[in-house]
């Protein structure tokens, strides 16, 4: 009985890679609104799975070894597969049989391939670090795969495009006039049928999980501001988001900007980054001290 406890914990690390797994079977059957929903549900897991080891008190090894593998499916490999697709989307050959791909269409799509190399050297890297610090040190896999599911998510849920079809700046430009959008929304649209757009993004998102800049954790020491001043700000900026993009829509704001909805997304992430930022230029502490949280 004393076994089946200890393993409780691990069934949900273990459903967050099968999560993982069927999250890229998704993916590759033009599925990835269902991709989303399984890193969805596997956050929730991965949550839990160190939740129910502390209520338990049945933490060990195996199940940090466990974490970290089941991150590396889901967080690590799974973003690397939807950034290599949109990459081929953004290049017209996602439909092309890979025996008439070019070499320069292959590298092209490959540069996607740095986000599931970075997340495997950081998840490494931290199953030895055994420092205790009251940050992240390097952009966490799950908020880095958060920033890349919010991508098929703004072109389908957003802007209900079919977006595994190349579209031409003069279409996007004739959808864009029948739709309304205005100069934001012919932007952001764009932009995300760009290849340059996500060769840029692979490798940012993967020089920020491996290099050293602090980044917050939203695990509270406490209830006290002045403990978790940080924290609560990422939540303040949320209602913040919520305040003047949700409620008003935008309205009473002196420029123009599109409609939100999904949008809000992306904005809660850029927000993220933007906040952890400025708390290691400014705030984060120079020796690390008081926390033993696990970074993955």
């Amino acid at each position: 009985m004393n076994a089946i406890v200890r393993f409780i914990p691990n069934m949900f690390t273990l459903g967050n890679a099968a999560m993982g797994v069927l999250g890229i079977v998704l993916i590759a059957k033009e599925e990835m609104i269902l991709a989303v929903y399984c890193v969805l549900i596997a956050l929730v897991l991965d949550f839990f799975d160190g939740f129910v080891a502390r209520l338990l008190g049945v933490q060990g090894k195996l199940g940090a070894e466990l974490d970290s593998l089941a991150d590396m499916i889901t967080f690590g490999a799974l973003p690397g597969v939807i950034l290599f697709q949109m990459i081929s989307i953004s290049r017209g050959i996602y439909f092309t049989d890979l025996s008439q791909w070019t070499t320069t269409d292959l590298l092209s799509c490959s540069v996607a391939l740095v986000v599931p190399m970075a997340a495997a050297y950081r998840l490494a890297v931290f199953n030895l670090d055994e420092t205790r610090r009251p940050h992240f040190l390097g952009l966490p896999t799950p908020a880095m795969c958060m920033a890349v599911i919010s991508i098929p998510i703004v072109l389908e849920a957003h802007y209900h495009l079919n977006f595994y079809y190349l579209l031409s700046d003069s279409f996007i430009d004739i959808i864009g006039g029948e739709r309304r959008w205005d100069a934001s929304d012919y932007g952001v649209v764009k932009l995300l049928y760009s290849t340059v757009f996500y060769q840029i993004l692979s490798v940012v998102l993967a020089a920020m999980m491996v290099l050293p800049i602090p980044m917050l954790s939203l695990k509270f020491h406490g209830l006290k501001w002045k403990e978790n001043m940080w924290r609560y700000g990422i939540f303040i900026w949320v209602v913040l988001c919520y305040i003047i993009f949700v409620i008003p829509y935008t309205d009473f704001l002196p420029f123009e900007i599109g409609l939100i909805d999904y949008l809000i997304w992306p904005i809660f992430i850029l927000g993220y980054f933007v906040l952890s930022w400025i708390y290691a230029i400014f705030d984060a502490p120079k020796t690390d001290t008081n926390s033993n949280e696990i970074q993955s």
